[in-house]
């Protein structure tokens, strides 16, 4: 028997064409990820599996295949459809908010984990992270976003590295949650 191909949601636009969402859909997002994590949800069959970008120019498949991004897209699927575009942009808007914590230190002094109703983040972060386009990679570029944010973090030192350049800005898409 040949293999099942894989249920996939397909969008004809890039990545980055994703619309904003209002921040309240984020905070809930999280939280309902939050939860999935807690009772350990994960994708079942018949659900989405991943989402499909084709445009003028290209294409892109993000797989929700690791054991994070299946609790966390099961719990968005719940929550909003990830039939929806609604349900798409806030699954993609919160692994790139997720990822870019884990990895931009300049952002720490801007949200606190372990707080009794889950993660605090800071209002401009959030409404940002609503609004922010994504790059290609269904990412936040992290020096954009430092810029957007101003002054409420720490400048980049004269002469140092940014992250843009220190990062794989133009690396191909990832599969979504952990490599």
């Amino acid at each position: 028997m040949p293999p099942i191909p894989p249920l996939l949601t397909r969008l004809a636009m890039a990545p980055e064409n994703l619309p904003a969402v209002d921040p309240s859909q984020l905070v809930k997002a999280w939280k309902a990820a939050t939860l999935g994590a807690e009772t350990g949800m994960v994708l079942q069959h018949g659900d989405i599996e991943g989402v499909e970008f084709r445009w003028d120019g290209g294409e892109s498949r993000f797989m929700f295949a690791d054991l994070d991004a299946s609790c966390w897209a099961a719990a968005l699927d719940r929550l909003y459809g990830l039939d929806t575009i609604t349900g798409i942009a806030t699954l993609f808007r919160l692994l790139a908010l997720i990822e870019l914590i884990a990895r931009a230190e300049w952002l720490r002094p801007l949200f606190r984990l372990g707080h009794k109703d889950g993660v605090v983040l800071d209002p401009d972060v959030l409404h940002l992270a609503a609004a922010q386009k994504l790059t290609p990679s269904a990412r936040f570029d992290a020096a954009d976003f430092r810029r957007a944010l101003g002054d409420r973090v720490a400048p980049i030192a004269t002469g140092a590295r940014t992250e843009a350049e220190d990062s794989k800005a133009n690396a191909p898409p990832r599969r979504l949650g952990r490599p």
